[in-house]
């Protein structure tokens, strides 16, 4: 990411939320996610990132790449116009203006990935209900 910032110059402020040589707390994390617009995640996405959830329901626009669960819809199901699919600065960087200067409006964008987050308690609770009675009737 610090080719697109070098490209966005003074535009925009950048704040990385932590590094190898920075950890920063968790409630440091929640408070600059409140304050961003805009979540970049270009990391290797293990599994379904926690930050990228965070930062959608803080009100962030999520930027990702289309590594490891970022590439599934299952795992990461924003619009696939937020999702990079090679790294290119400049489409990078017309992305980042576009959904700055049209926040109002690209934030609703992500109302139904907020839901999708909101009902992952619900639909974890029904898959455990839904095995222990499958283990039961096996008995």
């Amino acid at each position: 990411t610090d080719s697109i910032m070098r490209r966005s110059d003074t535009r925009f402020q950048f704040t990385p939320i932590g590094s190898i040589h920075k950890r920063i707390s968790p409630q440091d994390v929640t408070k600059l996610l409140h304050e961003a617009k805009v979540y970049i995640d270009f990391g290797p996405h293990p599994g379904m990132d926690r930050l990228p959830r965070e930062a959608a329901l803080a009100g962030c626009i999520v930027i990702t790449n289309m590594q490891g669960a970022a590439f599934y819809e299952k795992d990461v199901p924003i619009p696939s116009e937020y999702k990079v699919k090679e790294f290119n600065v400049d489409s990078i960087h017309r992305l980042l203006v576009s959904c700055i200067d049209g926040y109002d409006k690209r934030v609703k964008d992500f109302d139904p990935y907020r839901d999708w987050i909101h009902n992952q308690e619900d639909k974890m609770d029904y898959c455990v209900k839904d095995m222990l009675t499958k283990l039961a009737v096996q008995r």
